[in-house]
């Protein structure tokens, strides 16, 4: 009996060998998927990491570009601020230098242009000299 329970405690170890070489094979093809899946996630990371650099940069560029618009949209609208004052400044008196010469009189410029009457009736002095 004894050499029943030997040969059977030598086909458990055999068996528990044979059972433990295949966890050790499969622990180590874990070992390197996982190996092979960190390779792959640093090659990942780094290209996410260019990635994120050249966004930041253009980014940059776009703010600076941005901000270039900017300074050129408020000159413009500067411009067109200085340009909307002198027609406002000077259109009342071309208005009524207009009027003078079709021979309106100091209360009509006075009235319709704006003018003081100073003004009025200087332009009426300067419309008959000329």
């Amino acid at each position: 009996m004894t050499a029943i329970l030997l040969s059977v405690l030598a086909v458990l170890a055999a068996t528990t060998l044979i059972y433990q070489g295949y966890r050790l094979r499969q622990a180590r093809l874990s070992v390197a998927e996982l190996s092979y899946d960190t390779g792959n996630l640093r090659e990942r990371l780094q290209q996410l990491e260019q990635e994120i650099g050249a966004l930041c940069s253009a980014s940059m560029g776009a703010g600076e570009h941005v901000v270039r618009l900017e300074q050129q949209v408020q000159r413009i609208v500067e411009r067109q601020n200085r340009q909307d004052m002198r027609v406002t400044v000077e259109r009342p008196y071309s208005q009524a230098s207009q009027l003078a010469t079709r021979g309106a009189d100091i209360d009509e410029l006075v009235e319709s242009c704006g003018l003081t009457r100073g003004e009025a009736e200087l332009l009426i002095m300067m419309q008959r000299a000329s």
